[in-house]
């Protein structure tokens, strides 16, 4: 179990030195790895603090320096709701979608709904149902009725609700479908269906 910091002073502290710690293994090793996932408590760090512009500032660094990172749930539910905080309707939709596709039980966990294990292929544990039940109870309580509203909302929209079936008719496929060239199409398409969302968010 991750422990915060219990004062502004120590979460401000506590992004600075893992801020540094990365900075310091770009220039010894002319990238980050970052192999502990500082880079995402990073946005857990900055949601509990809300000081929006320095997170801002982060998410910037973050994208630059982690082009192709796949994050993880926690990670996508802090940066999703601190957009919107900021007032970026498009990018916290996107990100939001993209949580509902990494892990198809982790918004229902988040806004008290119900939550039904499918009978999929879970391409990973980021994925599975019992990820949920690793959100510290720092941010579920950080969340707003009103941020969980918006989230209910777009979670039982028509356009996520169609997303949503069809990445678990793919999913349902995968866990069925053996050889890569039967899987290859489906995991690419799975793919796909964020890179479409995108696209109506822009």
């Amino acid at each position: 179990m991750y422990r915060f910091p219990k004062t502004e002073k120590g979460f401000r502290s506590r992004i600075a030195s893992y801020r540094a710690a990365m900075q310091k293994e770009r220039r010894t090793y002319g990238g980050i790895s970052d192999g502990s996932g500082k880079r995402y408590v990073l946005f857990w760090l900055h949601f509990l603090l809300n000081d929006l512009k320095a997170a801002k500032t982060y998410f910037r660094w973050y994208e630059k320096q982690f082009e192709d990172d796949v994050g993880e749930p926690i990670q996508k539910l802090c940066w999703a709701v601190s957009l919107y905080r900021m007032g970026d309707q498009k990018k916290s939709k996107y990100v939001l979608a993209d949580l509902m596709l990494s892990n198809l039980y982790f918004i229902p966990s988040v806004i008290g709904a119900e939550i039904d294990r499918q009978d999929i292929w879970h391409a990973s544990s980021d994925a599975e149902p019992h990820y949920a039940d690793e959100i510290p109870t720092e941010i579920l309580n950080a969340v707003t009725a009103a941020e969980r509203s918006w989230i209910a909302e777009l979670h039982d929209s028509l356009e996520f609700r169609r997303y949503r079936k069809r990445h678990v008719e793919i999913y349902r496929e995968l866990a069925n479908t053996r050889g890569v060239e039967k899987r290859t199409p489906l995991v690419r398409e799975a793919g796909a269906l964020l890179d479409q969302l995108k696209k109506s968010c822009s």
